[in-house]
C-alpha cells in the first residue's frame, strides 16, 4: 500500500514539476531555518549543565542605587563570602569567590605563553565539579600552589606530567602545579579557564581588601541545600550588608546557575530576560518560515485539485471511499514533507559552517542520537498531516459525475481560504521585512555613536609587568626614537574599558551624606593626546604644573550629573582630599555601546597605572612595527609575553552579537520572502493556466494587454494591502517593545513601513506580473481551437 502511495507521489510530481519541486523546495527551506534555529536553541539552553551541582548554585548579587539609577551588578566584597561561609552553613554548603579573568605570562624553560585564569577563595573548583585529570584539583589554598587545565599541561610541558612542576608567572613569580582539571566545555560560564590561583596570594598583593566591605570587586558563588531557603536567605544577608554599605541601600539577590546564561539581563534591580530574547526571537521565526512554507503546500495542492478532478472521479466511480482518498492525499503530503526534510539536511550541512563561523558556536546534526531520529519522523508525520488535512478533504470532497463530465466547478466561496492563507503568507513576510530593516537600522543608529576617541592605529597591551610599568618612560622614548609609534601612555585601564566605580564623591550641591558614586580611571599627562580625547572645556594634565596632581578631568555625563556649567573654582572631593577639576571631556564609550555614558572621574594617581596605549604610526607595515616593538618589550622584560589588540577591533567586538541577529534574521527574511515567492508564484501559474479560455474570449472581444495585466493582478495587490495593514501593528509592538532593551535606540518613523510596504508590493507585482504578461500576450487561437 504505502509502494502504490509512493508512486502515485511520484506520478503527481512527474505530472506537474513545477509545483511539484517548488513545493519540496518551500518545505525544505522551511525545514532548514527550523533546523538550524534549533540546533542554536538547544545549544543556548545546554549551558552549564555539565555542573553536578547545576540546579543548586547561584551567584551572589548586589541591586542598589547609583546616581538615582537601580542597578544590579556581580561585583560584592570579600567579607560577604566569608561572612555567608562562616553563619549560614545550615542554608549553604559551599562559597567560592573569585577575582575577575586576566590574562597572566607564562614561562616554562624557552618556552613563553600567556594563559587566561583569576584567583579564588573558598571551593571553587568542588562547587563547580571540576573533573581530575592528574594530581589534586580541589581548590588551591597554600600559597605558590596552582592547578590548570588539561589543555594549558599540554601547551606547557607536552606529554610529561605536570604535577609538581614549577612555572614562572609575569616574570617574577614561581607555583607549583597541584592539579590538572579537565578543559571545561564550549557551552560554559568557564569555557576557556586555564589556571586557578590561590587567594592567599592576591592578599599578599593586596593588602588592605580582606576586610573592606566597599571594595565590591569580586564574583560570589554559593551552593544551596535547598532552593526554598533563598528568599529568607536573600532577606538575611540584605539586613546585614545594608549596616555595612548605606550609601546606595543594597539589596541581595542570588541569581540561580540555570538563568546565568539566558537571563543575565537587569532592569530596576528585577530581572528582564537577556540572551533569551534572542531564543524566542529565532524560535518565532522558524514557526512563521515553518508556517510559510505549509500554507504554499496547501495553497498549490488545493490549486492543483482542478487537474485532479477526472482522477478523483474515475477513483470514486470504482468504490474509492473518502476515507481511502483522505488517507491517500494524507500519505502523498507525508511523502512530500519526508523528501523536503532530506533535502532540509543537506541545506543544514551545507550552510553549518557559515553559521558556526557567524554565531562562535561549534553546531552539528545529532547524528549519533535516537532521541534526533524520533523528532524528525515525529515532525515529518505531524507536519505532513497538517500540511495535507485541508487539500485532503477539500480534493475527497469533489462530485464524482461532475468531475468526469469536465463540469467540475468550485464556488467562490469554498476557495477565499486560499485567499486567507495567500494574506497570512504576506502578513509573514511583511513582519519579517519590518523587523530585519530595524533590526538593521538599531546597529547602525549604535555603531555611528560618536565614541569620543580616535581608534584608528590605536594599540592596547594586553601583557606588562611590573618591570614594563617601572621602566614605561625609557621605553616610550626608546619606541619614538625608532619611529615605530607616534604617542604612547599608562593608565589603569585602556580607552574602551572602565575600570571600576567607587562612591564618596563629593561637590557643592551634592546632598548625598556618604558621597555619590560614579566611574575612577587613572591615566598619565599624556593620555588625552595618544587616544586623542576632545576636550569641551578647560584643559589636559600638565607635566609641568605640579598642582596638577590634585586635579581631575571628568566626563560630560559627569558634568552634566554634577550640574556643572563652567570651572571656574569648582571642586570635587574624594576621601576627604580635594581636587579642582581642570576639564570636561566628551563622553567616551568604555561600555557597551548599547547603555548610557557612566559619570566618570580621571585621576593622575589614584589606581596603578599598568595597562600601556599605543598609538602607531600612519603608512607603515603594522605587523613589522609590532614585531620590533615587542623586541623593544622584551629587551626590558625577557619573561614577558607580548600580547596586544587593536582597540578598534575590541570596540567592534561589542556588536558581535547584534551582528549575528542582524546576519540570521536577513538569511531568515530572505528565505520567506523565496518560499512566498516560490508558492506565489506556483500558484498565479495554476489559476492563470485554469483562465487561459476565458482570457482568450476577452482578448477577441477587443481586451487590451493592459486590462487583462489588471484583471489578474490586481486580486493580489489587494492582498498584499491587507497582508500589510495586518503586519505592520504588530511589527511595530513587537520591535518597539525589543527596542526597550537599548538606552541609545532609534525611533520607529512611518518611512519605515513605508519602504518596507513598497517593496513588499514591488516583490508581489514582479511575481504575478510574469505569469499575466505571459498569458495576456498569449495567441488566443491556441487556447480556443478546441471549443
Amino acid at each position: 500500500m504505502i509502494k502504490l502511495f509512493f508512486k502515485t507521489f511520484l506520478r503527481n510530481i512527474k505530472r506537474n514539476p513545477l509545483s511539484g519541486i517548488i513545493n519540496i523546495i518551500g518545505l525544505a527551506l522551511g525545514f532548514t531555518v527550523a533546523l538550524l534555529s534549533t540546533l542554536w536553541i538547544w545549544k543556548q539552553f545546554s549551558f552549564d549543565k555539565n555542573f553536578k551541582h547545576y540546579e543548586s548554585i547561584y551567584q551572589v548579587m548586589v541591586t542598589g542605587t547609583f546616581n538615582n539609577e537601580v542597578t544590579t551588578d556581580a561585583s560584592t566584597p570579600i567579607p560577604l563570602a566569608k561572612l555567608i561561609e562562616s553563619d549560614y552553613h545550615n542554608e549553604v554548603a559551599q562559597v567560592a569567590l573569585a577575582t575577575a579573568l586576566e590574562n597572566t605570562s607564562f614561562k616554562v624553560g624557552d618556552k613563553k605563553l600567556s594563559a587566561k585564569g583569576f584567583y579564588t577563595l573558598g571551593k571553587f573548583s568542588e562547587i563547580f565539579s571540576f573533573e581530575s585529570i592528574q594530581g589534586e584539583i580541589s581548590t588551591p589554598t597554600q600559597a605558590n600552589t596552582f592547578i590548570i587545565s588539561q589543555s594549558l599541561a599540554t601547551r606547557l610541558f607536552g606529554t610529561e606530567s605536570a604535577i609538581g612542576k614549577f612555572v614562572q608567572l609575569n616574570g617574577n613569580e614561581y607555583y607549583q602545579v597541584q592539579g590538572v582539571f579537565a578543559n571545561l566545555p564550549e557551552n560554559s560560564t568557564w569555557y576557556g579557564l586555564d589556571y586557578i590561583l590561590p587567594f592567599t596570594s592576591y592578599l599578599q598583593k593586596n593588602e588592605g581588601t580582606a576586610d573592606r566591605w566597599n571594595k565590591c570587586y569580586f564574583d560570589t558563588y554559593v551552593q544551596v541545600y535547598n532552593s526554598a531557603l533563598i528568599p529568607s536567605l536573600e532577606s538575611k544577608l540584605t539586613k546585614f550588608f545594608k549596616t555595612k554599605l548605606t550609601d546606595i541601600n543594597p539589596e541581595i539577590l542570588l541569581h540561580p546557575m540555570a538563568k546565568w546564561h539566558l537571563y543575565e539581563s537587569f532592569k530596576n534591580g528585577k530581572n528582564n530576560g537577556g540572551q533569551i530574547q534572542y531564543v524566542w526571537m529565532f524560535a518565532l521565526i522558524s514557526l512563521l518560515i515553518l508556517s510559510l512554507a505549509c500554507i504554499n503546500f496547501i495553497n498549490l495542492s488545493t490549486a492543483r485539485s482542478l487537474k485532479r478532478g477526472k482522477e478523483i472521479g474515475v477513483l470514486k466511480s470504482i468504490g474509492v471511499s473518502r476515507k481511502q482518498l483522505i488517507k491517500s492525499f494524507l500519505m502523498e503530503s507525508i511523502c512530500a514533507v519526508g523528501i523536503a526534510y532530506l533535502f532540509s539536511l543537506i541545506f543544514t550541512l551545507l550552510l553549518l559552517p557559515w553559521i558556526n563561523s557567524l554565531t562562535q558556536a561549534h553546531l552539528e546534526l545529532p547524528w549519533n542520537n535516537a532521541v534526533f531520529y524520533c523528532l524528525s519522523l515525529t515532525g515529518i508525520l505531524l507536519l505532513g498531516i497538517l500540511a495535507g488535512i485541508y487539500p485532503s478533504l477539500f480534493l475527497s470532497s469533489f462530485n464524482p459525475i461532475l468531475a468526469l463530465k469536465g463540469k467540475l466547478q468550485v464556488n467562490k466561496s469554498r476557495f477565499q481560504p486560499r485567499k486567507i492563507m495567500v494574506v497570512i503568507q504576506f502578513s509573514i513576510s511583511i513582519f519579517m521585512m519590518i523587523a530585519t530593516y530595524l533590526v538593521i537600522q538599531q546597529l547602525y543608529h549604535v555603531k555611528d555613536r560618536p565614541i569620543g576617541y580616535e581608534s584608528h592605529n590605536l594599540v592596547n597591551v594586553q601583557s606588562t609587568s611590573s618591570e614594563i610599568s617601572k621602566n614605561f618612560e625609557i621605553l616610550k622614548r626608546s619606541l619614538e626614537n625608532e619611529d615605530l609609534i607616534h604617542d604612547a601612555t599608562v593608565s589603569s585601564n585602556f580607552v574602551n574599558s572602565l575600570g571600576l566605580s567607587g562612591g564618596g564623591f563629593i561637590w557643592e550641591g551634592n546632598d548625598a551624606i556618604e558621597g555619590s558614586i560614579m566611574g575612577i580611571s587613572t591615566v598619565d599627562e599624556n593620555f588625552a593626546n595618544t587616544v586623542q580625547w576632545t576636550f569641551l572645556k578647560g584643559r589636559n594634565f600638565s607635566k609641568d604644573l605640579k598642582t596638577d596632581s590634585s586635579g581631575v578631568i571628568v566626563n560630560e555625563a559627569a558634568a552634566k550629573f554634577m550640574g556643572l556649567t563652567t570651572l571656574n573654582s569648582k571642586h570635587i572631593t574624594k576621601r576627604g582630599k580635594t581636587y579642582n577639576i581642570l576639564g570636561v571631556i566628551q563622553n567616551t564609550i568604555s561600555e557597551s555601546p548599547f547603555k548610557s555614558i557612566t559619570p566618570t572621574v580621571y585621576f593622575l594617581d589614584f589606581f596603578p597605572k599598568n595597562k600601556i596605549t599605543l598609538r602607531l604610526k600612519d603608512g607603515k607595515n603594522q605587523s613589522q612595527i609590532l614585531k620590533n616593538i615587542g623586541e623593544k618589550f622584551s629587551a626590558i622584560d625577557p619573561n614577558l609575553v607580548f600580547e596586544y589588540t587593536f582597540t578598534d577591533q575590541d570596540y567592534a567586538k561589542q556588536f558581535k552579537q547584534m551582528e549575528m541577529i542582524r546576519s540570521l534574521t536577513s538569511l531568515f527574511t530572505g528565505l520567506a520572502i523565496l518560499i512566498s515567492c516560490l508558492g506565489l508564484y506556483a500558484l498565479v501559474s495554476f489559476l492563470t493556466e485554469q483562465r487561459e479560455k476565458e482570457i482568450g474570449i476577452r482578448k477577441v472581444l477587443g481586451a487590451s494587454k493592459l486590462g487583462l495585466w489588471k484583471l489578474l493582478s490586481t486580486e493580489y495587490i489587494w492582498l498584499t494591502f491587507i497582508g500589510f495593514m495586518i503586519a505592520t501593528p504588530l511589527a511595530y509592538l513587537f520591535m518597539e517593545k525589543w527596542l526597550e532593551n537599548y538606552v541609545y535606540r532609534i525611533t520607529i518613523s512611518w518611512s519605515i513601513f513605508a519602504v518596507t510596504g513598497g517593496l513588499a508590493l514591488f516583490i508581489t507585482l514582479i511575481t504575478v506580473s510574469y505569469q499575466a504578461i505571459k498569458v495576456a500576450l498569449s495567441n488566443p487561437i491556441d487556447t480556443l481551437r478546441n471549443e
